[in-house]
């Protein structure tokens, strides 16, 4: 019996030393191991981990907790943190470049405003004039105001929401709105021109009498004319609109708020017209831009 006692005892230190460090001498060291880590944890939800620091865990084959860092040289708040951790235990080890881990969901999806696309609020259509900024860089898109008058939500032609109405202008002064731009969209300096193409905007200018001009819009798409008068009142049904410009380009239903331009320079937005695009004599009217920019204080979008 004393034999085969010892031969097991022989046997299990020989399995012992072919494996390495033996198995049951790890148990209490990993228990206290995992107490080190509970430790990181509270420190991490207490204080926060710094954006250097990946992640953290038991390791037992090495006897150590593993803190895994994925910025070197590292910073002044990541080398803190780590001599702090360290300082709870010795047993925290580095190791320097691990990725950071990210979360697997697909990040929501950014659509870029484009002038003359589509715009909806409170069911009617309109277009995109042109993206701008405030002077501290807040993202703004400027439309006619009398697709805004009435205040709300402004969504895309996907009915994804771009943000609400900050500022809406409907009366003797002029047609313009301004609309808050979500973090779903991306403010750019582009219009919709011909054959699906794009054209970028690099400043603003004022088109004299006999200039030419093209616009876009959402129902009739890209449409060139020329300036036939400026500083006109258009006397609408809700009242009259000082300040426009008249030009020969046609427009029709939910052009409205698109944009003018003349070469790369912006000119104005869609307020209103005469007639439509499928026979001659069309015209369309615009609020010039210049206005809107310095009376709402706005920085237009431009192509660098």
């Amino acid at each position: 019996m004393g034999r085969r006692h010892g031969g097991g005892v022989l046997a299990l230190l020989l399995a012992v030393a072919l494996l390495g460090a033996p198995a049951p001498a790890l148990a209490a060291p990993t228990d206290q191991l995992r107490q080190v880590k509970e430790r990181l944890d509270a420190l991490a939800e207490e204080r926060g981990a710094p954006a250097a620091v990946s992640a953290w865990w038991v390791d037992a084959r090495s006897a150590t907790v593993v803190m895994a860092l994925n910025a070197r040289p590292r910073d002044a708040r990541a080398a803190a943190w780590v001599d702090e951790a360290q300082r709870v235990d010795p047993a925290v080890r580095v190791v320097d470049g691990v990725a950071a881990p990210t979360p697997r969901a697909d990040p929501p999806p950014v659509y870029d405003l484009v002038g003359g696309d589509a715009i909806r609020l409170g069911g009617s259509r309109c277009s995109v004039g042109f993206s701008a900024r405030t002077a501290a860089g807040a993202p703004r898109m400027i439309t006619a105001g009398h697709c805004t008058n009435r205040g709300g939500d402004v969504a895309g032609a996907n009915d994804a929401p771009i943000g609400p109405v900050r500022s809406s202008v409907f009366d003797r002064t002029g047609d313009w709105a301004v609309v808050d731009v979500g973090p779903g969209w991306r403010t750019t300096p582009s219009v919709a021109a011909e054959a699906s193409t794009t054209r970028a905007v690099t400043g603003t200018a004022t088109a004299p009498v006999g200039a030419p001009v093209c616009r876009s819009g959402s129902t009739t798409g890209w449409r060139c004319g020329t300036v036939t008068a400026v500083d006109v009142t258009a006397n609408y049904a809700a009242g009259p609109v000082q300040g426009l410009v008249l030009t020969t380009a046609c427009s029709e239903g939910g052009d409205s708020g698109g944009p003018f331009v003349a070469g790369s320079a912006a000119l104005g937005v869609l307020s209103g017209g005469t007639g439509d695009c499928t026979t001659a004599g069309g015209s369309s009217l615009y609020q010039p831009i210049d206005e809107v920019l310095r009376i709402e204080g706005l920085v237009l979008v431009t192509a660098s």
